[in-house]
């Protein structure tokens, strides 16, 4: 069984096509043997509504956050609560096309516990990019996480990461972040944790509508890097 998990927030433009095209690929490749599982972040639009509605005619579980608490403990909690020996999360927009799978299933078969996109690799499809200002930041970012926790993967922030579903209850488990930087927490985890982590050169398009904020979201994000690097020195993600 195979679990999708989609982080919502504010995505009523873009929520029913999505979660339409999701159920569409799944029943394809996995017959019934899936699950969807959209957690909505608070949202202030119609999100739940939609959501709602789609629930009478698709296999999906729908988790509410009271209020919004960022996408980090959206993720998580969706990631804990999925049933799928595979888990997997993707961004509301389909950023990253669904077809990828296919690849991410042939690593997992080589042995990988976890699988990540990475848009940074020279064989990625970049069929829409960034503004360059996002992309250079974004490239800086990639440097100070690397710095910082002592790992090295090219593409910490790609909304699109796999894991078997061991990784994923060990790894979410003790990740604590809600905001930004969880990605680069999970990550530092799966090393930590000893699991074995892939990247794959994926498609991806840049959406106009993206929710990240620079001048704030980069603050708090490095913050949060601070904090991930001080508890791991603690001891406080345990073994």
């Amino acid at each position: 069984m195979i679990s999708a998990v989609v982080p919502v927030y504010n995505e009523e433009p873009v929520l029913e096509a999505s979660l339409g095209a999701l159920e569409r690929f799944l029943s394809g490749c996995f017959g019934g043997d899936f699950e969807i599982v959209a957690v909505d972040d608070g949202s202030r639009d119609a999100s739940v509504s939609i959501l709602e509605r789609l629930s009478k005619r698709l296999p999906l579980t729908i988790l509410e956050n009271s209020i919004n608490l960022g996408k980090g403990a959206t993720v998580r909690r969706g990631m804990l609560e999925a049933r799928g020996e595979l888990v997997f999360f993707t961004d509301a927009d389909l950023s990253t096309p669904l077809s990828e799978l296919d690849r991410f299933r042939d690593r997992f078969e080589q042995g990988a516990d976890v699988v990540i996109g990475t848009r940074k690799h020279a064989e990625a499809d970049i069929r829409a990019a960034q503004s360059r200002l996002r992309t250079i930041m974004g490239l800086g970012y990639t440097q100070v996480v690397n710095r910082l926790l002592g790992i090295g993967f090219s593409d910490y922030t790609c909304g699109f990461k796999a894991f078997r579903r061991e990784a994923a209850q060990a790894i979410f488990s003790r990740s604590v972040v809600d905001g930004w930087s969880f990605d680069a927490e999970i990550l530092f985890l799966a090393k930590r944790l000893g699991f074995q982590v892939a990247e794959v050169p994926v498609t991806w398009e840049d959406r106009p509508d993206s929710k990240v904020r620079l001048v704030r979201d980069t603050t708090r994000s490095f913050a949060e890097l601070l904090a991930i690097r001080l508890r791991a020195a603690r001891g406080g993600y345990g073994r």
